[in-house]
């Protein structure tokens, strides 16, 4: 169903498309949304005959082979109802995709020292532009947010959108794009290298802008906690000191900082994100910073991917076959997203996750162990009547894999 052959009758457009419009419909939550987008690195380290085969970063930050994706899931403001709504994959050395470099290479005209492959690439990124047939991370990101902001306000029920990114996104024309273009919120995380348009004369009489992380904000307030967790590792007496205030042009600034009890920082810099928010009280300095932690939850959706659906684990090779494959994970795990409330009301659900090996523990992971583990059986039996295998026979197999070292 995911070859060359059927494209015209499934691909990863489509099921996309089926995907966005069957979420936004099933979304039955009222009020302000939160939109959140990242992406999500796919580790292909021991490949290298796939087609259109990229580059990406592994979890030691080292480059890879691999391919790349652009997520977005929506959860209503108090972090329920998650719902997946799209993924855009691709790959950063596929023909179509062109840097930023090479879009500024195209603001003049070709050097004359250029090499032969050289020309040839600049010649056909100018084609590309030409048509407007390129992509890259910038462009599909805009795409993206457009084409979910206009179909989430075709609903009635819906109010305000807030789009949160991490850091990556840390750039001024998509600040822009959001608050003027789409007229939603966002909450963005800035680089700590950051400056803020204030300036100051340094020792050496230059003058130089100031990096927001040592600015001075108008406004603070400290939060305790008396246990916080922290990537599976516990704090204990935490303050949580946030500063406050427009620093970036018509954008608020959160500096967020945790201390712990000894008086040392849990992060070696403090967070810093930006909105379009209006803070007129600690109340609203928190919300912020409240909304950006919601970003875990498509970390969550990404594990669920790749440990549970093998997002990783796909074997085919030319590049319209994977972009199905992996469109098609993503439609599927979107669908066992919207019927998990209905799944863990049925009673069976706890038989089926502890046979999945939850031992109490009721989660998709255990719940689709469960099935798989039906399914095996379900299967056996199948076979077994097939080839009217009596009891007497199975038990005669098993007793001869045991012995020979088949099973444990």
């Amino acid at each position: 169903m995911i070859g060359k052959d059927v494209k015209n009758v499934l691909d990863d457009a489509k099921i996309s498309e089926a995907l966005l419009s069957n979420s936004i419909g099933s979304i039955a939550v009222q009020g302000d949304l939160i939109l959140i987008h990242d992406p999500s690195d796919i580790r292909k380290k021991y490949s290298n005959k796939l087609e259109d085969l990229g580059k990406v970063r592994n979890l030691d930050n080292q480059i890879i082979n691999g391919y790349s994706s652009f997520n977005t899931v929506v959860i209503d403001v108090f972090g329920k109802n998650l719902r997946l709504l799209d993924t855009k994959i691709y790959s950063n050395r596929s023909s179509e995709y062109v840097t930023k470099d090479e879009l500024k290479e195209q603001e003049q005209d070709c050097p004359d020292t250029a090499s032969d492959e050289e020309r040839q690439r600049y010649n056909a990124v100018k084609e590309l532009v030409a048509k407007d047939n390129y992509i890259n991370l910038s462009l599909i990101t805009r795409n993206q947010l457009q084409e979910i902001s206009d179909k989430l306000k075709t609903k009635e029920s819906v109010g305000k959108l807030t789009h949160v990114l991490d850091r990556g996104f840390d750039d001024e024309s998509l600040f822009d794009f959001i608050d003027s273009t789409l007229d939603d919120r966002f909450v963005i995380r800035l680089k700590v290298a950051r400056v803020s348009e204030e300036t100051e004369i340094d020792s050496d009489g230059k003058k130089h802008r100031i990096k927001l992380v040592n600015q001075l904000f108008p406004h603070s307030d400290i939060r305790h906690y008396q246990k916080i967790m922290i990537k599976n590792k516990l704090y204990q007496d935490v303050q949580c000191v946030l500063e406050w205030g427009n620093k970036l042009g018509q954008y608020s600034i959160v500096k967020v900082q945790l201390i712990k009890r000894d008086g040392t920082t849990v992060f070696k810099q403090p967070m810093l994100l930006v909105a379009n928010y209006q803070i007129l009280d600690k109340e609203q300095a928190f919300d912020i910073y409240r909304i950006y932690l919601k970003r875990s939850k498509i970390e969550g959706v990404f594990k669920f991917l790749k440990e549970v659906l093998g997002w990783e684990e796909f074997q085919v090779r030319d590049f319209e076959s994977i972009k199905t494959l992996l469109t098609l994970c993503y439609f599927v795990a979107g669908y066992f997203y919207e019927i998990e409330d209905i799944l863990i009301q049925q009673d069976f659900i706890k038989f089926v996750a502890e046979l999945g090996g939850g031992k109490g523990k009721v989660t998709r992971y255990y719940i689709l162990q469960g099935f798989s583990a039906l399914i095996v059986k379900s299967t056996t039996d199948a076979l077994i009547e097939k080839h009217a295998i009596t009891p007497e026979k199975l038990t005669e197999i098993i007793k001869w894999a045991k012995i020979n070292g088949v099973m444990q």
